[in-house]
């Protein structure tokens, strides 16, 4: 039976849902996510006391979010809470009020669980092997060691975006002396952590908003050709120039930087000190942007349960997103799996021809996954319809390079091809990688050609590469004549690109 959960994250800064759809064949889909940035912990101060303001922001939106919730009628709701309430000495008589007005009960998280579910939002949704985690949220900040896929370490450190704003910049004009306190506060945070000695070197990867502000600067700079900020890269020099260019000056001139949030622009600054100090401490060139966190690890915790996945992290992130999206998208699951083995035995018993990897194979076997995406708009021009969903639907486990790359490839599966579309994307992908595309996608419209029926017909191949020819044997119960005449088609294509001739018996 399908389910409708929703994950509230009640935050120092800002309070954030998640709508969830899990499916009854294992498949989830997001339904809607909404945030308001209400800064619970405006004005806090040393007493640690929610302030009535704040209090009420907080509790208008909660309202709202209650509305969402029954409109959705959503099945389970998993509200927790992060520093701001933690540290609260209110935090009882807030959290009665918040359930006698809105019904929600939230859990009040510790520093650890935070940095947990962080580290689940993360892994679950990206290629990360090794690497640090950060977190920055409004009051305080997570860091985790990630090891092997393992969460080794973990911390929760007492500050955020809006205590380090409030304690050392303030309101006013940043000056270097300001941000110079603020680095040395962190600076003198981050040595205490021993563990992180041993790691230099090792990628950041950086969740929240204020993180994801770097990002969208970035985009601005270099005019990006993409909107997804999962899994976005950017160098250590990208950064600093970011951070410098948002640590001086007043907030009106930081609010009109582009890919800055007016609603962060006051606090902004110190946000980023964390991040900026992580990189310089480990010497690191390589932050990567999560667009996932705490709310998605919520999620994975309940969905992999519900799912009686044996454990809390998935073994592959890339193959299991991908047959998510062939569930939502209610495509031929067996042929797609029958595409995929047949385009990565040719790829397997060619390499001496075309002479690519194991990064262009992962590439090809999404693509076959993914090669009747845009059936789900029409039939016809499906390869065009195709090619616009694998490059806006959420990939997990791609860079966007390989994200463009797979694009191509789904809109390269037929006759036609869109090739000459690439170059709106040169950012990311070059005339050779354009080469690889069609090397890559001939084995992709033989292989489908050769599932023809889709039935199954072509059980495998073997083949046979000589000084003139290609000889493909296949293995087939049923006489697969139709199969076999449609993949021919290509055997001219073949030729040229190879300087072989194909034959398919």
């Amino acid at each position: 039976m399908d389910k409708k959960i929703a994950i509230i994250d009640l935050g120092s800064n800002s309070i954030r849902m998640l709508l969830m759809k899990i499916f009854e064949d294992g498949s989830y889909k997001m339904l809607d996510q909404v945030k308001d940035m209400v800064r619970l912990s405006e004005g806090m101060g040393e007493e640690r006391i929610l302030k009535p303001l704040p209090i009420k922001r907080t509790m208008n939106t909660l309202k709202l979010f209650r509305r969402l919730i029954q409109v959705h009628r959503t099945d389970h709701v998993f509200p927790v809470a992060t520093a701001a309430v933690r540290g609260a000495a209110n935090q009882k008589a807030f959290l009665e009020k918040v359930e006698a007005e809105t019904g929600f009960q939230f859990r009040v998280i510790s520093g650890e669980e935070e940095a947990y579910y962080g580290y689940l939002g993360v892994i679950n949704t990206l290629p990360v092997e090794n690497g640090i985690t950060i977190d920055i949220g409004g009051a305080s900040t997570e860091i985790t060691w990630v090891e092997k896929n393992r969460l080794k370490e973990s911390v929760s450190l007492d500050f955020g975006a809006v205590t380090l704003t409030e304690k050392f910049i303030g309101r006013e004009r940043i000056t270097p002396e300001k941000v110079k306190r603020v680095e040395d506060c962190v600076k003198k945070e981050l040595e205490k952590l021993e563990w992180l000695k041993p790691l230099k070197h090792y990628p950041i990867i950086g969740l929240g908003g204020t993180i994801r502000t770097l990002a969208k600067m970035d985009k601005h700079k270099i005019g990006y050709p993409l909107e997804s900020l999962h899994n976005y890269q950017m160098t250590f020099d990208e950064v600093e120039e970011a951070y410098e260019k948002v640590t001086k000056g007043t907030v009106p001139e930081i609010r009109k930087l582009p890919g800055v949030n007016k609603d962060r622009s006051d606090i902004i600054a110190a946000g980023l000190a964390p991040v900026h100090a992580l990189m310089k401490r480990m010497k690191t060139d390589r932050l990567v942007i999560s667009g996932n966190g705490l709310r998605e690890g919520v999620f994975f915790e309940q969905y992999l349960k519900e799912i009686n996945y044996p454990k809390p992290v998935l073994d592959e992130v890339l193959f299991h997103s991908v047959d998510n999206i062939i569930k939502n998208f209610g495509m031929n699951a067996k042929h797609c799996h029958r595409v995929k083995k047949l385009a990565l035995a040719l790829f397997d018993q060619t390499t001496e021809l075309h002479k690519m990897g194991d990064d262009e194979r992962k590439l090809l076997a999404v693509a076959a996954l993914l090669h009747d995406l845009g059936t789900c708009i029409d039939y016809y021009n499906h390869h065009k319809h195709g090619f616009y969903l694998a490059l806006n639907v959420r990939i997990n486990g791609l860079r966007n390079y390989e994200r463009v790359m797979v694009a191509f490839l789904v809109g390269s599966h037929r006759e036609s091809s869109l090739k000459e579309d690439w170059k709106q994307f040169d950012m990311l992908v070059k005339e050779e990688d354009m080469e690889k595309v069609e090397k890559l996608s001939l084995f992709l419209k033989i292989a489908e050609k050769l599932d023809r029926s889709e039935y199954g017909s072509v059980e495998d191949l073997v083949c046979y590469v000589t000084e003139e020819d290609v000889q493909v044997m296949v293995k087939a119960e049923d006489p697969p004549e139709l199969e076999v005449t449609s993949a021919m088609t290509f055997g001219k294509e073949f030729k040229k690109m190879y300087h072989r001739k194909l034959f398919i018996v």
